[in-house]
C-alpha cells in the first residue's frame, strides 16, 4: 500500500512468493520423508539379505549338534535343546580329519608360495615394461581365464596321466601356479606406484629384480595379504580338481575326505555327523572372515578403483 492505495502488483507478487515458498517447504518435507522411508527399506533389505546368507550356516551348526533322530526329522527347527558335542569328535575320528587337514594346509601353502614366484614377475613385467607380444600374451591369459575349469579338467587329466603326474603333489599344484587373478591384482597395485620412484631407482643403476623385490613388493603388502587370504580360502575349499587328480587317500584334502561321511553301507548318512564335519571345514574360513574381512574389503575396493583405467 502506497499513499493510502493498494499496490496490487507488489501484493500479488508477495502472495505468489509465499505460495512458492510453501510448495518448496512441502517438497523438502516430502523428500525427507521419502529419504527416511527408503533408508528403512534399505536397512530391512540388508537385514533380509544377511539372514538369507547366514541362515544356512546357522542351520548347519544346529544340525551338527543334534542326535540322528532329530537330524532326520522333517523340520527340527533351529534351537537345540540337548546339544550333542560328541558329534564333532565322532566326525573328526571317522573322517580322519587330522590327516586331511594337514594335506589341505600343505596344498594351500604350496600353491600360494609357488604362485608368488610366477605372478609377481609377470605382474611387474606387464605393469612396467614394454615388449613384443605383450598384448598377445595378455589376450592369451584372458582367454584362458574365460574358459570354465570343467572344460579343461579332462584334457589336463589325460595329459598328466601320460606324464605320470596323476596322484602327485607336482600334478596337483602345477596348474595353480599361473593365476590370472593374482597377476591382474598385483599389476593394478604396481601401476599405482609413482613412476618417479622407479626412474630414481634406475638412475641409481638398480636392476629390475632389485626394484621389484626391494621397492615395489613391500609397497603392495596389503594387496599381497588380501591375495594370500583369498587364494588360501579358494584352495582350502578345492574339491573337483583334487578329486580327479588324486587316487590315494594319502594325497586327498579335507573337502574330498568329508565325502566319505556320506558313504554308508546301509540306511541313510548320519547327517548330524556330516554337518559336524562340514562345520570343522568351515571353521578356518569363518575365522579369516572375522579377523581379516576389513583388510580384504579395503584392499579389494582399492584394487578395484585402481584397475578402472587399467590399460596395456
Amino acid at each position: 500500500m502506497q499513499n493510502g492505495k493498494l499496490n496490487f502488483t507488489t501484493d500479488a507478487y508477495s502472495a505468489k512468493q509465499l505460495e512458492e515458498t510453501k510448495k518448496y517447504l512441502f517438497a523438502v518435507k516430502v523428500k525427507k520423508r521419502i529419504k527416511y522411508v527408503l533408508k528403512i527399506i534399505n536397512y530391512l533389505l540388508l537385514i533380509g539379505v544377511g539372514l538369507f546368507f547366514v541362515y544356512p550356516f546357522v542351520w548347519m551348526a544346529s544340525m551338527s549338534l543334534r542326535p540322528l533322530i532329530e537330524a532326520l526329522s522333517f523340520d527340527p527347527g533351529i534351537i537345540v535343546k540337548d546339544p550333542q558335542w560328541e558329534n564333532y569328535l565322532f566326525a573328526w575320528k571317522q573322517a580322519k580329519i587330522a590327516h586331511y587337514v594337514g594335506n589341505s594346509v600343505k596344498y594351500s601353502i604350496l600353491v600360494i608360495g609357488l604362485q608368488y614366484f610366477t605372478i609377481i614377475p609377470a605382474a611387474y613385467g606387464f605393469a612396467t615394461m614394454e615388449f613384443k607380444g605383450k598384448k598377445f600374451l595378455w589376450a592369451t591369459k584372458y582367454l584362458g581365464m574365460m574358459l570354465p575349469a570343467e572344460a579343461t579338467l579332462i584334457p589336463i587329466y589325460f595329459f598328466y596321466s601320460k606324464m605320470g603326474l596323476v596322484d602327485t603333489w607336482g600334478g596337483l599344484i602345477l596348474p595353480s601356479l599361473f593365476s590370472m587373478f593374482g597377476i591382474y591384482m598385483f599389476m593394478g597395485a604396481f601401476r599405482q606406484i609413482p613412476k618417479e620412484i622407479i626412474e630414481s631407482a634406475k638412475m641409481d643403476k638398480a636392476k629390475n629384480r632389485t626394484i621389484m623385490l626391494k621397492i615395489m613388493v613391500p609397497m603392495i603388502a596389503p594387496v599381497m595379504i588380501t591375495h594370500l587370504l583369498v587364494t588360501f580360502i579358494s584352495n582350502w575349499n578345492e574339491y573337483y580338481w583334487v578329486l580327479v587328480m588324486t587316487n590315494s587317500e594319502s594325497m586327498r584334502t579335507l573337502p574330498v575326505a568329508l565325502r566319505g561321511l556320506l558313504q554308508v553301507d546301509e540306511g541313510v548318512p548320519e547327517w548330524n555327523i556330516v554337518m559336524a564335519g562340514t562345520m570343522i571345514q568351515l571353521a578356518p574360513i569363518m575365522l579369516i572372515y572375522i579377523f581379516a574381512s576389513k583388510q580384504v574389503k579395503t584392499a579389494m575396493v582399492g584394487s578395484s578403483n585402481k584397475n578402472k583405467n587399467l590399460k596395456l
